[in-house]
Order: C-alpha cells, then structure tokens, then sequence
C-alpha cells in the first residue's frame, strides 16, 4: 500500500489532538465552532489523502457509431465499431459502406478519457488519423486522409457487432527461419472452410490486415503470410519455402478443408513460387503485380496452365513497381485462356487498385474507391474457384 503523504500524517495527528469533550484549559479558547470547522476541514483532507475522488470511472466508449465525414463539400458516411476486447483494450473496425470492400480493421485503438486515437498508415482509402473526444453517445473530432482534415460529429447507434472472424496465430518453420503467422477464420457455422494463402510484398504490407478480413467476411479463411521482399533475387527461395511451409501447417488445422486451399501471392516472389506450384497444388492462385519483362521471364508462368490450375492476374495501371500493360500482355499469352483464367488491368488505379482522391473543376472533392471492377472482378473469381 502506497504511504499518505506527509499532509495527510499532519492532519491525522491533528485531529487525534483536539479535544473534543473533556477539561478545558486555556489554549481551548477556541469556540465549538471553531473546532467543528478544524473538523470539517480535517476530515476533508484525509478523504482527498484515500486517493477516491468518489467519481465512479466511466466505461470504455463501445458500440456502433455512424455518421458523415466532409471533405471538400463532399459527404462520405463513416461507420465505426468499437469493442472492448480486454480489460481497458478497444479493438474497431473502421468502414465506409458506400464504397463495397473499404473497412479497415484497428487492433492499436488508445482511449484516455475523454480521448480516442488512432491511426492507419497507408492500405485504404489511405493514411488515416482520427482524433476525438466523447461526449456522451457521441464522438466529435477531427478525420485526417493523408493531408486533408475535416471535422466530424458520429452518434451511437447502438452496441457493436461482432467481428465477423477471430485471428489465431499459427507458427511456421522454413529451414531454420520461423515465423508466426495470422490465420483468419471465419465466424459462422461451416465446420471447415476454403483458405487462402495470402503472401504480399513490402511495398503494400499496411494492406495485408486489411485484404485478410475482408476475405474472411466473404466466407474464405486466409492464412496472413510475413511481406516478401519487393524485389527478390533470382536465386532467392525464401518466398516459396514459406508457402510451402503454410500449406503443410493447414493441412493438420482442423478448421480448413484441405482440399480448397487457394494462393495470392504479389510482385516478384511469385516467379519462385510457380517453379514449384506442383508441390502446394493451390486449387487456384491470384497473381497481383508481377513484373515480367520479357517473354522468357513469362515462361515460367506456363507451369499453371500445363498444371490446370485456374489464375487470376491483377493489375493497376498507375502501380509504379509494374509495366502493367505489357506484364498483363506477356502473362496472358503464357497461361493462356483456359477456363478459370483471367488478367485484368485497372487503369489509373494506383498499387492498392483505388482510384485516388482529387478535386474537380467546381472544387469539390472525389473519395478514392475502388477501381471500377475490382472487388467484383475477386468476388466472382472466388465464387467459382474457391467457396462452390
């Protein structure tokens, strides 16, 4: 127990000396009214010396809060989910329902009272920062995307739904390397769901969380590998050694069905993954920005086709790291149009295939979303490759 300060020890003694009955001497001069103020008084401090204000602590702010962000004259409504998910730890979920695949998962949620903070830093729609403050089924506060800021006012709409999956690490070894893992699992009645693989790069790590969970909601487990390196040296392995390692891990999860185990893998490390595609038997694989410049770098990709295994290829027009027209030119002639198998660019889309944000003639400012195409483009892919 922590020791009173030395106030308090004076307090305590002074009360224990005034006499409050008995024989009155000279120093008790003072009148009853007066000692009954020193009382009062002393009585006072050795409360506020307890450490209990008496103000009961106010509970986390939870639940659904929902309202407009304006940006330049133009409204986007927010939706925002906050859970506490352990003794004084926030978990949200931050979305925008007008734009379809656009939440943003938030485990690093900071609240002290009245505050609330946090931040996303790149992934979509971009760099977001919010700052608030609660005000009672209310948050008021600042939204920040990249460099613009608006000011905002979110009611509560009730209590917070549930995450619609939980994470469970999961341990993998490659030679003497390890890592740990995020397993996405869906929370629904399916005894043994399809997965996904999903190894990104590091140039669009911050969307890796993100691409996950939102894979999960569509009924699809995802197995969240550590970024491959942007760029990989030819004789690099690294790469296929761990989705090796993450095929052998699903296998023994009770939770998969190892018979629809899918890949998405971006950027270079995918060349070393297909030279061995026949040893995971993905039942499918999604290649996202893989850099092929010339016809003989694209040969490798011919091992799909002669595998059967049905690909979808992405690409974003404005992705700096990728010659997307003729990367998309050279992989469709190496696997071909077999059934299953599509490549598909999304102009102007930038390396996260959003359309960015801008204003207009009139000054009035255009959300960033999704490149017309996309999430239905991986909706539809999915339905007939992986959940069927």
């Amino acid at each position: 127990m922590a020791r009173k300060p030395y106030i308090c020890r004076i307090v305590s003694l002074f009360l224990f000396l005034v006499p409050v009955n008995g024989f009155v001497s000279f120093p008790r001069l003072l009148s009853w009214a007066a000692q009954g103020r020193a009382l009062a008084v002393g009585c006072l401090l050795l409360t506020a010396c307890s450490g209990k204000s008496g103000k009961p602590a106010l509970p986390l702010p939870t639940g659904h809060f929902e309202g407009p962000v304006t940006i330049q004259g133009t409204e986007l409504r927010a939706a925002l989910d906050l859970r506490e998910v352990a003794p004084g730890k926030l978990q949200a979920e931050l979305s925008f329902p007008a734009v379809p695949g656009m939440e943003v998962p938030l485990n690093e949620v900071h609240y002290t009272e009245p505050q609330l903070h946090f931040e996303q830093q790149g992934g979509f729609p971009g760099h977001v920062t919010v700052n608030a403050i609660r005000e009672g089924d209310f948050l008021r506060g600042s939204f920040l995307l990249d460099s613009l800021r608006a000011e905002f006012v979110w009611v509560r709409r009730g209590p917070a739904a549930p995450r619609q999956y939980q994470e469970q690490a999961v341990r993998l070894q490659a030679g003497n390397q390890r890592q740990i893992a995020t397993l996405y699992l869906p929370e629904d009645t399916v005894a043994r769901h399809p997965v996904m693989v999903v190894l990104p790069d590091s140039v669009t790590s911050a969307v890796g969380p993100a691409r996950a969970a939102w894979l999960a909601r569509q009924g699809v487990a995802s197995l969240l590998l550590a970024p491959a390196a942007s760029k990989n040296a030819p004789t690099d392995s690294s790469a296929r050694q761990w989705v090796e390692a993450a095929f052998s891990a699903l296998r023994t999860t009770p939770t998969i069905d190892t018979a629809r185990v899918a890949l998405w893998v971006r950027g270079t490390a995918a060349t070393q993954v297909v030279k061995s595609v026949a040893r995971p038997r993905p039942v499918g694989i999604i290649l996202e920005a893989v850099p092929l410049a010339s016809a003989a770098e694209a040969q490798a990709y011919k091992a799909l086709s002669r595998q059967r295994i049905p690909t979808l290829a992405l690409y974003a027009g404005a992705d700096d790291a990728v010659d997307a027209r003729q990367s998309a030119r050279r992989l469709r002639n190496a696997i071909g149009y077999g059934r299953g198998n599509a490549v598909q660019v999304y102009l102007k889309a930038n390396a996260y295939f959003l359309l960015p944000g801008s204003t207009n003639t009139a000054g009035l400012w255009s959300w960033p979303y999704f490149a017309p195409g996309y999430v239905q483009d991986v909706e539809q892919w999915l339905q007939q490759r992986l959940i069927k």
